[in-house]
């Protein structure tokens, strides 16, 4: 990422900030803190451990057809270290430095660790989107205006998901796969002529390994993992919640963690006050929470996020003996070539 990009995002990062605590009362905040029970915080952040386990033993899957048993040690590692540098630095490096990483470990094509991570992601996408389909199909009642703006966006994200996946299997059918070639190469002779090459056979491994091309048995640990991940985090969201009073079925959990889902794309550092105001929001649009106590559940849930697997992810650095140098190796590594 360019520096004026990093700029970017961490001064709309700031303003989102600053936007969300000009709010916050923080005398009623801390009295609100510690009238909680202090097991249900310190049970959500237990839980995350199981949730990037679920993570890393879905990646294994995604990743099989490039190498057919990754030890979980290093999807465990790799995939901590990703999501802490993604935490810490603006525009979400650490979804670009996890698989390369771990492709340079495990003597797998980088383009190949890539196109996992993109796959990986619209299954998340898909995951959310199918549970609050799910959930707004069957909830009763009049919905509030911000389901009513879910619904909508559901709607048209989840024919877009669709949409993407078959885009995949038509660029790699064998009868398209030819074109896409041609198009591939013709649009990396825009680049200097050293790149061409390299360029266009990282693209062919990329597109070629965006195939899912996993067997039925595969899919369908990939769609479990997928469902106990996503379910396992929506329990831990609706846990924190009743801890602040908020009486709902765990269900009625998952507007909210589609919300969060949406916010957490935006890649400023640390989701640093997309999330804050997104999730202020969605708690006084969804449930009717005050504005004092959905500012100290949204800091606490902010804090715990961030921090579990930050922790774990310098963990997993030291266990790997890497160090935060290896950023500048990976940011200093512009040469098309290097990429294969």
């Amino acid at each position: 990422m360019k520096g004026w990009k990093s700029i970017f995002f961490t001064v709309l990062s700031a303003f989102f900030v600053w936007l969300f605590l000009r709010r916050v009362d923080f005398p009623s905040l801390l009295a609100t803190w510690r009238a909680l029970p202090w097991q249900t915080p310190l049970l959500f952040a237990l839980l995350m451990a199981p949730q990037y386990a679920l993570r890393a033993l879905r990646w294994g899957v995604l990743l099989r057809p490039f190498k057919p048993a990754i030890p979980f040690r290093s999807l465990w590692n790799f995939s901590l270290i990703g999501f802490m540098i993604s935490y810490l630095l603006p525009g979400r490096l650490g979804e670009v430095v996890r698989p390369v990483l771990l492709a340079e470990k495990e003597g797998i094509k980088k383009s190949q660790a890539i196109a996992t991570i993109v796959n990986e992601r619209l299954l998340d996408l898909l995951t959310v989107l199918v549970l609050l389909a799910g959930y707004l199909l069957v909830a009763a009642g009049a919905p509030s205006p911000l389901l009513g703006r879910l619904r909508a966006a559901a709607l048209w994200l989840l024919p877009l998901v669709f949409s993407a996946f078959l885009l995949i299997f038509l660029a790699n059918h064998p009868r398209v796969f030819p074109w896409t070639e041609r198009l591939l190469r013709g649009g990396a002779r825009l680049l200097p002529r050293r790149w061409r090459e390299p360029a266009a056979g990282f693209l062919l491994h990329f597109i070629r390994a965006l195939r899912l091309d996993l067997g039925a048995a595969a899919l369908a640990a990939v769609s479990l993992l997928s469902l106990l991940h996503w379910g396992l985090i929506a329990f831990s969201y609706w846990l924190l919640l009743d801890a602040f009073a908020v009486n709902v079925a765990p269900a009625q959990v998952i507007p909210f963690l589609a919300v969060i889902f949406v916010s957490a794309a935006v890649p400023t550092p640390g989701m640093a006050g997309s999330l804050d105001l997104v999730a202020s929001y969605a708690l006084t649009g969804l449930y009717g929470l005050d504005g004092r106590t959905a500012a100290a559940f949204t800091l606490l849930f902010h804090f715990l996020v961030l921090a579990v697997p930050i922790a774990l992810g310098l963990a997993a650095l030291w266990r790997e003996g890497l160090s935060f140098r290896v950023l500048g190796r990976l940011r200093g590594d512009d040469e098309l070539p290097a990429m294969r």
